[in-house]
């Protein structure tokens, strides 16, 4: 067991048992009253937190805001607890904290750091707490700094006994200190996965005993003398899921799938029409707390207004039509793009007819049309995106190259010198096919503003485009041509000026 304590540290610490009070130099009063605790439940699965009695996950869901996530696979990173809780507790995504596996080698934790360590660095009169079991999470991803870091070893001493330690210190730190910001983590779910099944008896068990150590914290919190003046904020994660046989580190929905409960003042009840990323969580912490968000960070708070005109679509979404590895039940694609946007195909002839040109769909329905191709890893995507996907359009029968461009509503132009356009892309190259950003002025040629010829995967574009005096309106368009049987290309949330 590993106790890590500033030496300006007002706390009570448990050790060997025993609750030894430690008192010192009384810190300035942090700003507010407001408190955020986040639960990590390591390799559970939101079928079951749907299924399953779960009393207090039930009613955090009930009273709050809740919604299946979806994480990314191999090679940006593999489904395992390093990646997951490094996803989580940095808000920024496996390419930029570089932990892709267990090992955690050759990591970028140290310009990634987690939630906690941002606001304590952002003003250390916040009171700080974590308690966790599965050690990692204390060596690498926690940083030093916190008032209170309780560490245990579960691997070594077992997850039921070292998370009932995890949960009474939990229980009586926040009761009687009151952080500002905590992480509590129990690990029992998975490795009841792990032994028996994500589909077993003793996984469902495992879940039950998780949930009812969330509500006894929870219910400690509620206990504060002063709680009715407080503004605490609950979420609840996981770092990935379950195969029913038992396992995870694979592309599989259930592999990859994850999720964000959140309940407290100010979060709306229901299920949000844009699920939330995993990233989110660290990012919502900061917020609550009035802690200013980095400008690393991938992650936004939760129920941020949504820019995107794609996501206006999503009631147009339809079940498959030619793809067969989609379930039926899942609605994902529509040709109808929002007004202003138009799609110009190519000599395009036959093949899948959902991906037949400029398609817009959304994670899991894309994904389901073929694992391990890096539709995985399209993570900065959210809801509703479009896609040109020449891979899945020929798995059917065609004829002619595949080429077709997405165009913008017209832009305003007039008195402007320049024009900045931003997007989400996610490019996959193979053979003469390209990408390419254009722009025409006034109906004018098309003027090339950036060309793909190599992979460029999930990331944040932003361009400058000249605008010639005199000029009053512009079209963007995105072009994916030469191809046949090659990759795709993701463009999202597009703004423009």
């Amino acid at each position: 067991m590993r106790i890590r304590v500033p030496a300006l540290a007002a706390s009570a610490v448990l050790a060997a048992g025993a609750l030894v009070s430690v008192t010192a130099p009384a810190q300035a009063a942090a700003p507010g009253n407001r408190h955020v605790v986040v639960f990590g439940i390591d390799g559970a699965r939101w079928d079951k937190i749907q299924s399953l009695n779960l009393p207090t996950l039930d009613g955090l869901v009930a009273s709050g805001y809740s919604s299946p996530t979806w994480l990314y696979a191999s090679p940006l990173a593999q489904t395992l607890s390093g990646p997951g809780w490094s996803t989580n507790l940095t808000g920024t995504w496996p390419d930029k904290h570089k932990v892709t596996n267990n090992t955690f080698l050759l990591n970028a934790l140290s310009s990634n750091p987690s939630f906690l360590n941002i606001i304590e660095s952002h003003n250390s009169a916040f009171r700080t707490y974590a308690g966790v079991d599965w050690k990692p999470i204390g060596d690498h991803i926690i940083g030093p700094g916190l008032d209170r870091e309780y560490v245990l070893n579960g691997d070594a001493n077992g997850y039921p006994g070292e998370d009932t330690k995890i949960q009474n210190d939990a229980a009586s730190y926040l009761k009687n200190n009151g952080p500002h910001a905590s992480f509590v983590y129990f690990g029992e779910v998975d490795i009841a996965g792990h032994n028996h099944g994500g589909a077993s008896t003793a996984y469902a068990q495992a879940m039950q005993s998780t949930d009812a150590r969330i509500g006894a914290v929870i219910n400690a919190v509620k206990s504060r003398p002063t709680y009715a003046q407080e503004e605490w904020l609950f979420l609840v994660t996981s770092d990935h899921g379950h195969t029913d046989s038992g396992g995870h580190g694979g592309n599989s929905k259930l592999e990859r799938g994850s999720f964000v409960i959140a309940s407290g003042p100010g979060v709306p009840t229901g299920t949000p029409p844009v699920k939330p990323k995993n990233v989110d969580i660290a990012a919502t912490a900061l917020h609550h707390l009035g802690v200013p968000r980095p400008a690393h960070l991938d992650g936004q708070p939760l129920n941020t207004p949504s820019t995107d005109p794609f996501e206006a679509q999503a009631p147009l979404l339809a079940p498959r039509q030619d793809e067969t590895g989609i379930p039926a039940s899942v609605l994902g694609w529509t040709k109808t793009f929002p007004s202003g946007w138009s799609v110009e195909n190519g000599p395009i002839s036959g093949g899948v007819a959902e991906w037949r040109g400029w398609t817009l769909t959304n994670d899991e329905f894309w994904t389901s049309a073929e694992a391990g191709q890096n539709r995985e890893n399209n993570v900065r995507a959210r809801g509703v995106f479009a896609v040109a996907d020449s891979d899945e359009w020929a798995d059917k029968s065609f004829s002619g190259t595949y080429s077709t461009t997405l165009i913008s509503p017209e832009v305003n132009v007039a008195g402007k010198t320049t024009l900045p356009i931003s997007f989400i892309s996610h490019y996959l190259q193979e053979g003469s096919q390209r990408a390419t950003v254009l722009i025409s002025f006034d109906g004018g040629a098309d003027q090339q503003l950036l060309q793909y010829s190599a992979d460029a995967r999930s990331r944040l574009v932003n361009l400058t485009a000249t605008v010639p005096a005199g000029a009053q309106r512009a079209r963007i368009k995105f072009r994916l041509s030469n191809a046949n049987n090659n990759w795709y290309w993701v463009v999202d949330a597009p703004k423009f000026g």
